[in-house]
C-alpha cells in the first residue's frame, strides 16, 4: 500500500474488549432530566446506545493518526460473562438478614426474606439474558468483524442486601448485590496470548490492572499493545484506567466526551426527547 508514493506499514490489528469494564465506563456518562431528578436516578449510557461499527473504525483512525501506521482490523473480540450464578437456599444468610434488619422492618420473617431474595435473583437472571438477546445480538448483527465471546460467570450475591425496605402493600422490597464478573479477564488474556502469532497489534479496550501481566508478556514477544479509553468532561478525565496499565502499553488513546457523543451515538436509538435534549446541551456546554 502506498501513501504519497511512500510504502505504508500495515499492521494486522485485533481489538479485545472487556465488556464489563466498557459498560462501567459508558455508565459513567449520566444525564439529568426533570424525570430523572424526580426519581433520583440519572439517565446513563449503555451498549445499546452506540453505532459500534463507526466506533471501532474511529478507534483505528486514532491510532493511525498517532503512530503513522495503517492498522488493518482482523477482528473485534468482545468478552462478557457466559452465565449468572444460580440461586441457592442459604439458611444462615436468611437468618443474618432478619437479625440485622428486623428493627428497620418490623415483622420481618425468614419466609419474607427468602421470597425477596428469590424474586431479586430471578429479575437479575432475566436482565442478564435480556442483555445478551436484545442488545449484544443486535450489536453483533450490525457490526462487521465483531465476535462476542462468552466465558466465565457474573456473580451476584442474593444474601448481601444493598437495599431493603417495606413496600406500601406490606411486601418486602429488596436488592441484593451485583459483585461482578469472574473468569472473564482470564479467558480474555488467554485469547490474547493464544492468537498473538496472527496479529501485530492488540488494542485493549479495558483499564483493568489485571491485564498488566499479559500486556508485559505480549510486549516481551515483540507484539505492540495499545490501550483505548473513554474520557469524561473538559479537560478529559478517564475514570476506568489503571495508571499501572497505562504506563506499560505502547500507545494510549481515547475519545473525549464531545467525540463520543457527537460521532458515535446511534441516531436510530429512540432516546426520550428530554434525554436527547440533555445530551445536546451537554455537547454544546463542552464545546463552549
Amino acid at each position: 500500500m502506498l501513501r504519497g508514493g511512500v510504502p505504508v506499514v500495515e499492521l494486522r490489528t485485533v481489538i479485545f474488549v472487556d465488556g464489563q469494564n466498557l459498560r462501567n465506563n459508558l455508565r459513567a456518562f449520566r444525564f439529568w432530566t426533570e424525570e430523572s431528578e424526580r426519581v433520583g436516578h440519572a439517565y446513563r449510557l449503555e451498549e445499546g446506545h452506540f453505532y459500534w461499527a463507526a466506533f471501532f473504525n474511529g478507534v483505528l483512525d486514532k491510532f493511525d493518526e498517532s503512530t503513522g501506521y495503517n492498522h488493518r482490523l482482523l477482528r473485534v473480540y468482545w468478552y462478557n460473562a457466559e452465565t449468572i450464578t444460580p440461586f441457592r437456599y442459604y439458611k444462615a444468610g436468611i437468618k443474618k438478614i432478619v437479625e440485622q434488619h428486623n428493627k428497620d422492618v418490623p415483622g420481618l420473617t425468614d419466609d419474607m426474606v427468602l421470597q425477596a431474595t428469590k424474586t431479586w435473583h430471578e429479575q437479575e437472571a432475566q436482565r442478564f439474558r435480556r442483555f445478551r438477546e436484545d442488545i449484544y445480538e443486535k450489536i453483533q448483527r450490525g457490526t462487521d468483524f465483531l465476535e462476542f465471546k462468552y466465558i466465565g460467570f457474573f456473580f451476584v450475591d442474593a444474601y448481601k442486601p444493598s437495599r431493603l425496605w417495606k413496600c406500601d402493600d406490606g411486601s418486602l422490597g429488596y436488592w441484593g448485590t451485583r459483585v461482578g464478573e469472574k473468569g472473564v479477564d482470564t479467558g480474555m488474556a488467554v485469547d490474547m496470548v493464544s492468537k498473538m502469532k496472527d496479529y501485530d497489534v492488540a488494542i485493549l479496550v479495558s483499564g483493568d490492572a489485571d491485564f498488566f501481566p499479559v500486556v508485559k508478556y505480549l510486549k516481551d514477544n515483540l507484539k505492540q499493545v495499545y490501550q483505548f479509553s473513554l474520557a469524561l468532561g473538559v479537560p478529559p478525565e478517564i475514570k476506568y484506567l489503571s495508571p499501572w496499565l497505562k504506563s506499560i502499553v505502547d500507545v494510549f488513546a481515547f475519545f473525549d466526551e464531545v467525540e463520543l457523543l457527537s460521532k458515535y451515538l446511534d441516531g436510530k436509538f429512540p432516546f426520550p426527547p428530554d434525554v436527547m435534549k440533555a445530551i445536546e446541551s451537554r455537547i454544546a456546554d463542552l464545546k463552549g
